[in-house]
């Protein structure tokens, strides 16, 4: 990676910045023996490390977090980006993974704790309904929650889970806007890409400060570096004279307000930055992706019809078509020889045509590509079936692989709920409060009660029937049994909330019944029990 100085001679002295850099790389690989002990001392592990051909040139060493991720970091999310924009395995990966996290998108429902509240079920539907319709009037509006105008806050959540996945992490900003009549919350946020938090001036990492991030005692992170415009870019900025030029933006303000967000999947502790979720399986993806380009450009010279001819004494026939007009002309004569439809050609004495079969397309090429992409679902957490798109199994089989990949994406699901949805909720509901237009006693001045008032669930679209009826069967039954509620059934079967459906609901059993068109129950079924004081309403138990 290019550093200052080397930026700076890249146009006067190019073959000095070339043996910059390959001093540098020389520096590294030295210093990698020597922490890993150097090449002549067993690895780790004994036999398991060191002894074997198979691990000859494997010198893995512990390092720190920071030390194992960030200096590929770089590579690998230009590599995931670039298998995302031209490789279909990638670029399926990563869409069924924003589909099936976020789909339509994660709705806020609020959910307050009536016990700490001391409320009752009523005033908890009543705040509920007026909290959320506050709500969405901020968020289902572009030009109301985002900096730029450009996503309202349901469609940032597939660009924060995308950008998650391809990058490594993403960032959240929450700057603030004019007040005005039309949009009275001056909350907005600001999605920023992974590759524009960085070391101020591209210096070397330290341990107050690695990939952007400034840590105070303890690794607790402090502030986040935030460079002018994207190192990538390739523009001229007019602030400062570097692409590294930026500004600290602490997370946290000095009201106790958040101003900056990290959403990145911390898998070890004191690891500064996220890993594209493609890293494991980078290398496998684009040797595929090398492997079917070769398959396909053999089956497209397979469908040229070629033609060899044999000689006796060796010397080399005209190639038909070489000409670039479909035959090739005779020492002899004008005429053109070439194939065509019902031609008859003679050849001569002692030659033979053979005709050229390269075996393609290669039989034994989808078996080897579905087992490659075992091995890939199984680094990303998702099933083959659902990689491919394919349920060619049985129902039983088809099912246990949905349900399986609906574990990895229920949990990135609330993931996305945690680290993204909920502080831009409690965020807005702060204001909210503040300017008077949610109503919600205590809320500064008790933290038990502030916690209280910020509780939501974020449910999304549902995961889909494969059996619709068996299961709608199952989940009424839950119900009646008093293990779940309406509310929670209908996110999980249609995705929809239960308390926005059911004026519709009520409205439509009204009219059927005043009309008589209410559903007959089947032989043997109860008769439905009706209420003595408005026999035609449904029981809103939940």
């Amino acid at each position: 990676m290019l550093n200052l100085i080397d930026k700076a001679l890249l146009p006067i002295d190019p073959q000095r910045v070339v043996g910059r850099l390959q001093a540098r790389a020389r520096v590294d690989a030295l210093m990698s023996i020597s922490a890993s002990g150097g090449s002549g001392t067993p690895g780790p592990g004994g036999g398991t490390s060191g002894s074997g051909a198979g691990t000859r040139w494997w010198w893995p060493f512990a390092r720190s977090a920071g030390r194992d991720t960030l200096p590929q970091l770089g590579t690998q999310r230009g590599a995931s980006r670039e298998l995302v924009r031209t490789n279909p395995i990638a670029a399926g990966v990563i869409q069924t993974n924003v589909d099936r996290i976020v789909g339509t998108g994660l709705a806020f429902v609020a959910s307050p704790n009536a016990r700490a509240l001391g409320w009752s079920a009523d005033q908890v539907a009543e705040w509920k309904a007026t909290t959320q319709a506050e709500y969405s009037m901020w968020a289902d509006d572009a030009q109301a929650c985002d900096f730029t105008g450009e996503q309202n806050f349901y469609e940032a959540q597939g660009t924060v889970v995308r950008g998650t996945k391809e990058s490594g992490d993403i960032f959240t900003l929450l700057p603030v806007a004019e007040r005005t009549r039309m949009y009275p919350y001056a909350l907005r946020f600001q999605l920023i890409e992974a590759d524009q938090i960085g070391n101020p001036m591209g210096q070397m990492d330290t341990e107050a400060i690695a990939g952007g991030i400034r840590f105070g005692p303890g690794g607790r992170p402090l502030a986040a570096h935030i460079y002018d415009r994207h190192p990538g870019g390739g523009y001229t900025g007019a602030k400062a004279g570097s692409m590294y030029a930026g500004e600290w933006v602490n997370f946290t303000g000095d009201s106790g307000r958040r101003r900056l967000l990290h959403h990145y999947k911390k898998l070890r502790p004191g690891q500064p930055r996220g890993v594209p979720y493609l890293a494991p399986v980078i290398d496998f993806i684009k040797q595929i992706g090398r492997f079917t380009e070769a398959e396909v450009n053999a089956a497209v010279l397979n469908a040229f019809f070629t033609v060899l001819i044999e000689t006796e004494n060796g010397n080399a026939a005209p190639v038909f078509g070489a000409d670039g007009q479909g035959g090739a002309a005779p020492a002899g004569g004008s005429d053109e020889i070439g194939l065509g439809m019902g031609a008859v050609i003679g050849l001569a004495k002692g030659e033979k045509a053979s005709f050229a079969d390269p075996k393609r397309p290669n039989p034994n090429a989808d078996a080897f590509i579905v087992g490659m992409l075992r091995l890939i679902g199984m680094g990303l957490g998702i099933p083959v079936e659902l990689l491919t798109k394919q349920f060619n199994s049985s129902y039983s089989a088809s099912k246990a692989a949905l349900l399986d990949a609906w574990v990895y994406f229920r949990g990135e699901r609330f993931w996305t709920g945690l680290t993204f949805c909920q502080p831009i909720v409690e965020t807005w509901l702060a204001e909210a409060v503040y300017l008077g237009r949610v109503k919600a006693p205590g809320f500064f001045s008790d933290p038990l009660l502030r916690w209280a008032y910020t509780r939501a669930a974020w449910p999304g679209d549902s995961m889909g029937s494969i059996n619709p009826k068996d299961e709608v069967a199952a989940y009424t039954a839950a119900i009646d049994a008093r293990l779940m509620t309406r509310e929670r059934a209908e996110w999980e079967l249609g995705g929809t909330d239960w308390n926005e459906t059911f004026d519709q609901k009520l409205a439509e059993h009204l009219r059927l019944s005043k009309n008589n068109l209410l559903p007959v129950p089947k032989a043997g079924a109860p008769a439905p029990q009706e209420d003595s004081e408005r026999s035609s309403a449904p029981s809103p138990t939940r």
